[in-house]
């Protein structure tokens, strides 16, 4: 069973510049679709032939996005199946930890998205590290972009991987998941992995960088993490089929000269990762019937507006 970590949801209304901006710069060519607009039926052909996602928006003011966590708990229900939602809060947000509690206890999300240099912070600012403390006091699992991006908020330097062997220690049985191996910081990905029991890297993005990800693979490898690297595509900017494709044609390429390749078994087990059972998230035990949404029409407001909470 092929499980996808990495997928997204969101729609045009969310969007707004810098961040519109910037997607212009991102590769198109391993895409099934627009990257810009997710809707049910371009999810489900992005993201097969995995049987098992997590997909999550983005909420990042500093970037120019911001997708409101009640209409990805929507967009599960409506591709149903085996799809979960990880639900993402803005740390700069007086509220986001009042956030994480709700979409945990009524949405039913089951992890968190963060983006510190998305969202013009650090993950190491109090205010982001007051959100890691509230996952794992609730058991979420975090995925984390912690590496370079196509905008312009942030500083490169709070988005090194080797930040987060603080967040680690600091927060032990926190299960975290290093987008993108990181990239192009893949080494410090790798030896923070390697420290911590709990961290672990996903594949996403990188499937269009031939180089990045020969060298990821033989760094998890030879540091012996590799049984820590969950396949992600990153849909709807890479859909999983070309994902698989390329991952399958670095390997082959790896067998004829990488000083350590990566077997065929090896590529199974990273396809076939238990993702969900490591991160410690119950999939659903049979297809959800799908719902009637709005989704097309969310507001992307709606989490500044909600009844009873404060922009």
């Amino acid at each position: 069973m092929i499980t996808d970590v990495h997928t997204h949801f969101w729609t045009r209304e969310h969007q707004r510049s810098p961040w519109t901006d910037g997607l212009g710069r991102v590769s198109k060519t391993l895409a099934s679709d627009e990257i810009d607009l997710v809707t049910v039926e371009s999810y489900r052909r992005g993201v097969a032939p995995a049987e098992r996602t997590i997909v999550f928006g983005l909420q990042a003011q500093a970037s120019g996005i911001m997708v409101p966590n009640d209409a990805v708990a929507a967009f599960v229900r409506e591709v149903g199946g085996q799809t979960v939602g990880f639900m993402s809060v803005d740390p700069t947000r007086h509220d986001a930890v009042d956030e994480v509690e709700r979409c945990h206890a009524d949405l039913g999300l089951v992890g968190i998205k963060m983006g510190p240099i998305y969202q013009g912070t650090s993950p190491l600012h109090p205010m982001t590290m007051r959100v890691f403390k509230t996952a794992e006091r609730l058991g979420l699992p975090v995925m984390i972009h912690q590496g370079a991006i196509f905008a312009n908020a942030g500083r490169l330097p709070d988005a090194n991987p080797l930040l987060l062997d603080d967040v680690a220690c600091t927060f032990p049985d926190l299960r975290i998941v290093v987008a993108h191996m990181g990239h192009p910081w893949i080494y410090e990905t790798v030896v923070v992995m390697r420290r911590h029991r709990n961290v672990f890297a996903d594949t996403s993005a990188i499937a269009s960088r031939p180089t990045v990800l020969a060298n990821a693979f033989s760094a998890a490898k030879e540091y012996g993490v590799l049984s820590k690297v969950l396949f992600g595509s990153d849909s709807p900017m890479v859909a999983a089929a070309s994902a698989t494709a390329a991952l399958e044609r670095v390997v082959a390429r790896m067998r004829q000269i990488a000083h350590t390749p990566i077997t065929d078994e090896e590529l199974h087990g990273i396809l076939h990762r238990p993702s969900f059972d490591l991160l410690g998230i119950e999939a659903p035990a049979a297809p959800s019937p799908a719902l009637p949404t709005e989704l097309t029409r969310a507001d992307p407001n709606r989490l500044l507006t909600a009844p009873g909470r404060k922009p």
